[in-house]
């Protein structure tokens, strides 16, 4: 539905004997905005009442009355206040205006609910509609003192919409009515061809057998939004829910103009093209391709020489523009949808804001590098563009957070971590242990290269554990995914699956006894003893059953799971689509840590991966950390290990072919 004012009268108000919706009769309406006159008519005296028409306006203050004897005296008062018309047409509106006026009701309406930006029957709708009852006030105030410099829109002698509105017997009586009729019900329509039924402008799009190529556009109460008189061509409604409606003319095809949903002529015709980017912008391209970035309704240069434009994931627009120097590539900057200069035309590239932080990963070409740096959204550049890598999900997403630290390579190549506001956490010392990201940092720790050797570093710059050389392991890693994305074809391919005879000759019992202790919190007996009984039940089982995993280990493992996580409690398995599970966490993983979690703050749409981290955020004041044994799959293994296991918890994980994500 289009936001419209309109006015309307009746008989009786909502909750007097006698109302009935049916007896409402429409007077006036305008599109987008409300007409001075409108407010100047209910004027003092006005009273807010509920409107049956919406379904939370049954019982509920939302539009405003007036007797219509006083907009009677408020017209005639302006009226004399006015200059005498000089053409015909505005004799003939000011005379339509007097007679819908005296031929209405007892009861003037304003209803206004469709411009109030808020739910009816909320607070901020309530003190919207006061401030208009008060500016109606205020209005009548004006007239009664004849102040003509606040009343001057309405006092030229050609006032006419949108100071005045759209004035006719046939104007809506009911907004939310307006729909599609029969062409052999509208009398206005009967010498006229339908082209279509455009449902965002709520108009019927017609032309005349004579002139096929001249469309208009009327509504089904014969309001004519484009009048055929007006001659244009290629009207053009996909921008009807941005507020406009782009046309050429017959006179000069190739020349694209804008008008409003009133019709109100808002930029002229001029030769090139035209491209509606939001409510507030349009690209206007010339003949020779010349293109620039103006504002809405107002028609000013806002941006010159724009060559590229898009809306972003973020719901900010991207802008580019070429440089003087041709051998530079474009630049970039970000508009909001107002025009606003979010991020200034000098990077070569702007990565999406993030929906809490608000925070860009920018880059600019410096000496042959494009490197990387963070930017807010008040154009405030926190890091400069001086590292060689900024952590991100993908090549346009905002920066990943890890403990609100920004994983960073600088551009000697050290690893390195960003607070929020752009500074380094630690002096950069070491180089990340392998080129991929999701290897070279976990969530509470990095791999570095420090004389050869792989090691781990928390966060604040400290060496933890020292593990292999860095040729073991890349080649560890690189094996790894080589074999999950079965790109080992030159090598025989390795079995992902082990029977009961050769996981109980493989298996290295110690390394399980490891992880199961660090899977019960550090409760060394129960492990090893879980660790037997599923060794020993694997001895009884089928001797051809084939149990998947990397190695031995690792099909072991999901044998020892069902043990520690489904009999003992300290795990679970959750389906992706499982979210409704999240808040009764602590049925499913018997720690008294999780028996109190409440998923505060829970939105609509918010999948597991939010819920994982609701969970998570709750352990961490317990020192505890959540873990996925399989990241990426469609089923979650989830356990808990102490915080201060995490960094040897991952280490065995990682001997035993296994891929857990700590979170």
């Amino acid at each position: 539905m289009i936001n419209t004012a309109a006015l309307f009268s009746t008989t009786f108000l909502p909750g007097q004997d006698g109302f009935d919706t049916e007896t409402i009769t429409g007077l006036a309406e305008w599109r987008l905005d409300m007409p001075m006159l409108f407010k100047l008519l209910i004027g003092a005296g006005t009273q807010a009442v509920a409107w049956p028409i919406y379904d939370d306006g049954e019982d509920c203050p939302c539009v405003l009355a007036a007797p219509m004897l006083q907009a009677q005296a408020s017209w005639q008062a302006l009226s004399a206040l006015m200059d005498w018309p000089r053409d015909a047409a505005a004799i003939v509106a000011r005379s339509a205006i007097s007679a819908l006026l005296t031929g209405g009701q007892a009861w003037l309406i304003l209803d206004c609910v469709q411009l109030i930006a808020h739910d009816i029957d909320t607070p901020e709708y309530a003190v919207a509609l006061e401030a208009l009852r008060a500016e109606a006030q205020a209005l009548h105030a004006a007239l009664l003192r004849g102040d003509k410099e606040a009343l001057a829109p309405l006092l030229a002698a050609g006032s006419a919409a949108p100071a005045t509105g759209y004035w006719s017997a046939t104007a809506a009586a009911q907004l939310a009515d307006v729909e599609e009729l029969g062409a052999d019900e509208l009398p206005f329509l009967q010498d006229l061809e339908v082209v279509r039924w455009e449902e965002d402008a709520l108009c019927y799009e017609v032309r005349t057998a004579g002139e096929p190529a001249v469309t208009g556009l009327v509504t089904p109460y014969g309001r004519w939004i484009v009048p055929l008189s007006q001659r244009y061509v290629d009207l053009r409604a996909h921008d009807v829910e941005d507020g406009w409606i782009t046309f050429t003319t017959t006179d000069v095809p190739d020349a694209h103009g804008v008008l409003d949903l009133n019709g109100t002529l808002v930029l002229p015709p001029a030769p090139g093209a035209l491209y509606v980017i939001s409510p507030h912008l349009v690209q206007q391209i010339d003949t020779d391709g010349a293109s620039r970035l103006l504002h809405l309704p107002d028609g000013a240069l806002l941006i010159d020489r724009v060559d590229n434009m898009c809306e972003r994931e973020d719901g900010y627009i991207d802008i580019e523009r070429q440089t003087d120097n041709d051998d530079e590539r474009n630049v970039c900057g970000v508009l909001d949808k107002t025009g606003k200069v979010v991020v200034p035309t000098a990077y070569n590239s702007v990565h999406d804001f993030g929906t809490k932080r608000k925070i860009a990963i920018v880059s600019q070409r410096i000496d042959g590098r494009s490197l990387f740096g963070l930017i807010n959204s008040q154009a405030e550049l926190l890091a400069p563009c001086q590292y060689e890598a900024i952590d991100s999900a993908t090549t346009s997403s905002p920066p990943r957070l890890r403990k609100n630290l920004i994983f960073a390579i600088d551009a000697q190549g050290l690893a390195c971590m960003l607070t929020l506001d752009g500074k380094q956490a630690f002096t950069p010392l070491y180089p990340p242990a392998h080129h991929l990201r999701g290897v070279a940092v976990q969530s509470d720790f990095l791999y570095v290269v420090k004389d050869g050797m792989a090691w781990s570093m928390d966060f604040t710059g400290q060496l933890l554990e020292q593990f292999d050389t860095v040729e073991n392991f890349k080649a560890a890693v690189t094996a790894q995914l080589s074999a999950a994305l079965g790109l080992s074809k030159k090598k025989p391919v390795r079995r992902r699956s082990f029977t009961p005879p050769q996981i109980l000759a493989r298996a290295d019992r110690e390394q399980l006894r490891a992880m199961a202790a660090l899977l019960l919190l550090g409760d060394a007996e129960l492990a090893a003893r879980c660790v037997d009984i599923t060794l020993e039940e694997l001895a009884e089982d089928d001797q051809e059953e084939e149990y998947e995993g990397d190695t031995p280990e690792a099909a072991c493992f999901f044998l020892l799971w069902s043990t520690v996580a489904d009999v003992l409690g300290h795990g679970t398995t959750l389906d992706w689509k499982s979210v409704d599970e999240v808040p009764c966490i602590g049925q499913h993983i018997g720690l008294p840590a999780l028996q109190d979690f409440r998923w505060a703050g829970r939105k609509d749409g918010e999948a597991m991966a939010e819920g994982l981290a609701a969970i998570a955020a709750h352990l961490a004041p317990h020192q505890l950390r959540l873990v996925n044994m399989h990241g990426g799959e469609d089923t979650y293994y989830l356990g808990v290990v102490r915080a201060s296991d995490a960094a040897a918890f991952s280490k065995l994980a990682l001997q035993a072919a296994l891929r857990p994500v700590l979170l």
